[in-house]
Protein backbone atom coordinates (compact mmCIF):
# COMPACT_ATOMS: atom_id res chain seq x y z
CA UNK A 1 0.00 0.00 0.00
CA UNK A 2 1.21 3.41 -0.70
CA UNK A 3 1.91 6.02 1.90
CA UNK A 4 0.47 9.86 1.78
CA UNK A 5 3.66 10.75 0.31
CA UNK A 6 3.56 8.64 -2.58
CA UNK A 7 0.11 10.33 -3.26
CA UNK A 8 1.03 13.52 -2.32
CA UNK A 9 4.12 13.38 -4.81
CA UNK A 10 1.61 12.06 -7.47
CA UNK A 11 -0.72 14.73 -7.23
CA UNK A 12 2.39 17.49 -7.44
CA UNK A 13 3.26 16.13 -10.40
CA UNK A 14 0.18 15.29 -12.36
CA UNK A 15 -0.62 19.17 -14.14
CA UNK A 16 3.12 18.44 -15.44
CA UNK A 17 2.37 15.47 -16.90
CA UNK A 18 -1.05 16.42 -18.25
CA UNK A 19 1.00 18.92 -20.05
CA UNK A 20 3.88 16.59 -21.52
CA UNK A 21 1.10 14.19 -22.21
CA UNK A 22 -1.32 17.11 -24.14
CA UNK A 23 1.98 17.50 -26.64
CA UNK A 24 2.55 14.01 -27.35
CA UNK A 25 -0.29 12.49 -27.50
CA UNK A 26 -1.83 11.28 -30.62
CA UNK A 27 -4.80 13.28 -29.47
CA UNK A 28 -5.45 15.61 -26.43
CA UNK A 29 -8.40 14.23 -25.33
CA UNK A 30 -6.20 11.17 -24.52
CA UNK A 31 -3.55 13.03 -22.44
CA UNK A 32 -5.79 12.61 -19.18
CA UNK A 33 -5.54 8.22 -19.74
CA UNK A 34 -2.70 8.45 -20.64
CA UNK A 35 -1.38 10.30 -17.10
CA UNK A 36 -3.79 7.84 -15.14
CA UNK A 37 -2.66 4.73 -16.94
CA UNK A 38 0.91 6.24 -15.78
CA UNK A 39 -0.30 6.68 -12.15
CA UNK A 40 -1.32 3.10 -11.58
CA UNK A 41 1.91 2.07 -13.12
CA UNK A 42 3.73 3.59 -10.54
CA UNK A 43 1.67 2.43 -7.84
CA UNK A 44 1.83 -1.43 -8.58
CA UNK A 45 6.21 -0.99 -9.06
CA UNK A 46 6.96 -2.14 -5.52
CA UNK A 47 10.61 -0.87 -5.47
CA UNK A 48 9.92 2.81 -7.06
CA UNK A 49 11.84 5.26 -4.77
CA UNK A 50 9.46 8.41 -4.60
CA UNK A 51 12.10 10.57 -4.91
CA UNK A 52 12.80 9.05 -8.27
CA UNK A 53 9.14 9.15 -8.69
CA UNK A 54 8.78 12.40 -10.93
CA UNK A 55 11.39 11.12 -13.59
CA UNK A 56 9.86 7.70 -13.40
CA UNK A 57 6.14 9.26 -14.56
CA UNK A 58 7.59 11.40 -16.80
CA UNK A 59 9.28 8.56 -18.69
CA UNK A 60 6.11 6.52 -18.23
CA UNK A 61 4.02 9.28 -19.83
CA UNK A 62 6.24 10.06 -22.62
CA UNK A 63 6.64 5.95 -23.22
CA UNK A 64 2.70 5.62 -23.40
CA UNK A 65 2.05 8.67 -25.64
CA UNK A 66 5.01 6.78 -28.30
CA UNK A 67 3.23 3.48 -27.86
CA UNK A 68 -0.55 5.62 -28.23
CA UNK A 69 1.22 7.60 -31.79
CA UNK A 70 2.19 4.16 -33.15
CA UNK A 71 -0.62 2.32 -32.32
CA UNK A 72 -2.78 5.25 -33.89
CA UNK A 73 0.05 5.48 -37.28
CA UNK A 74 -0.48 1.97 -37.81
CA UNK A 75 -4.35 1.93 -38.17
CA UNK A 76 -4.35 4.68 -40.41
CA UNK A 77 -1.92 2.96 -42.47
CA UNK A 78 -4.19 -0.52 -42.06
CA UNK A 79 -7.08 1.41 -43.05
CA UNK A 80 -6.26 2.83 -45.69
CA UNK A 81 -4.17 -0.27 -47.40
CA UNK A 82 -5.90 -1.57 -50.56
CA UNK A 83 -5.11 -5.22 -49.72
CA UNK A 84 -6.74 -4.90 -46.09
CA UNK A 85 -10.19 -3.42 -47.19
CA UNK A 86 -13.01 -5.34 -46.41
CA UNK A 87 -13.90 -6.67 -49.69
CA UNK A 88 -17.31 -4.97 -51.83
CA UNK A 89 -18.53 -8.63 -53.72
CA UNK A 90 -21.62 -10.28 -52.98
CA UNK A 91 -22.96 -12.02 -50.29
CA UNK A 92 -22.12 -15.26 -49.98
CA UNK A 93 -25.85 -16.27 -49.59
CA UNK A 94 -26.22 -14.82 -53.28
CA UNK A 95 -23.36 -16.45 -54.60
CA UNK A 96 -24.52 -20.17 -53.35
CA UNK A 97 -28.28 -19.31 -54.31
CA UNK A 98 -27.09 -17.99 -57.56
CA UNK A 99 -25.04 -21.46 -58.36
CA UNK A 100 -28.22 -23.60 -57.05
CA UNK A 101 -30.19 -21.51 -59.58
CA UNK A 102 -28.08 -22.29 -62.53
CA UNK A 103 -27.76 -25.79 -61.90
CA UNK A 104 -31.16 -25.76 -61.63
CA UNK A 105 -31.61 -24.23 -65.08
CA UNK A 106 -28.69 -26.14 -66.46
CA UNK A 107 -30.47 -29.54 -65.41
CA UNK A 108 -33.73 -28.41 -67.06
CA UNK A 109 -31.94 -27.35 -70.17
CA UNK A 110 -30.43 -30.43 -70.17
CA UNK A 111 -33.87 -32.10 -71.12
CA UNK A 112 -34.51 -29.92 -73.90
CA UNK A 113 -34.51 -31.64 -77.22
CA UNK A 114 -30.86 -30.86 -79.14
CA UNK A 115 -32.59 -28.20 -81.12
CA UNK A 116 -34.08 -26.39 -78.34
CA UNK A 117 -30.81 -26.34 -76.82
CA UNK A 118 -29.02 -25.39 -79.63
CA UNK A 119 -30.97 -22.23 -79.72
CA UNK A 120 -30.97 -21.79 -75.54
CA UNK A 121 -27.52 -21.87 -76.41
CA UNK A 122 -26.93 -19.20 -78.81
CA UNK A 123 -28.83 -16.35 -77.07
CA UNK A 124 -27.09 -17.19 -73.82
CA UNK A 125 -24.32 -16.08 -76.28
CA UNK A 126 -25.76 -12.93 -77.48
CA UNK A 127 -26.85 -14.07 -80.79
CA UNK A 128 -29.41 -12.19 -82.64
CA UNK A 129 -32.59 -13.95 -84.03
CA UNK A 130 -31.20 -13.48 -87.39
CA UNK A 131 -27.56 -14.91 -86.80
CA UNK A 132 -29.26 -17.86 -85.41
CA UNK A 133 -31.97 -18.96 -88.12
CA UNK A 134 -28.86 -18.30 -90.95
CA UNK A 135 -26.81 -20.75 -88.46
CA UNK A 136 -29.59 -22.73 -88.03
CA UNK A 137 -31.08 -22.64 -92.02
CA UNK A 138 -34.05 -21.28 -90.81
CA UNK A 139 -36.12 -18.08 -91.13
CA UNK A 140 -36.06 -15.65 -88.49
CA UNK A 141 -40.03 -16.07 -87.59
CA UNK A 142 -39.41 -19.47 -87.40
CA UNK A 143 -36.68 -19.14 -84.89
CA UNK A 144 -38.85 -16.50 -82.91
CA UNK A 145 -41.46 -18.79 -82.81
CA UNK A 146 -39.02 -21.66 -81.56
CA UNK A 147 -37.33 -19.05 -78.96
CA UNK A 148 -41.34 -18.94 -78.06
CA UNK A 149 -42.02 -22.13 -77.33
CA UNK A 150 -38.75 -22.44 -75.07
CA UNK A 151 -39.68 -19.35 -73.20
CA UNK A 152 -43.08 -21.05 -72.58
CA UNK A 153 -41.30 -24.29 -71.35
CA UNK A 154 -39.75 -22.05 -69.19
CA UNK A 155 -42.41 -20.63 -68.02
CA UNK A 156 -43.57 -23.78 -67.00
CA UNK A 157 -41.08 -24.73 -64.84
CA UNK A 158 -40.87 -21.45 -63.25
CA UNK A 159 -44.80 -22.02 -62.23
CA UNK A 160 -44.38 -25.47 -60.85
Amino acid sequence: MRDDRFWDECARARPHLVRIASRHAPAVSQAEDIVHDALVRAAEFDRLDVDRLQPFLVTVVKRLCVDDSRRAGTARRALGHPRLEPSVGRDPADEVCDRAEARWAADRVATLPARERTLVSMVAGGHSHSDIAAASGTTVGATHTALHRVRGKVHGWLAS
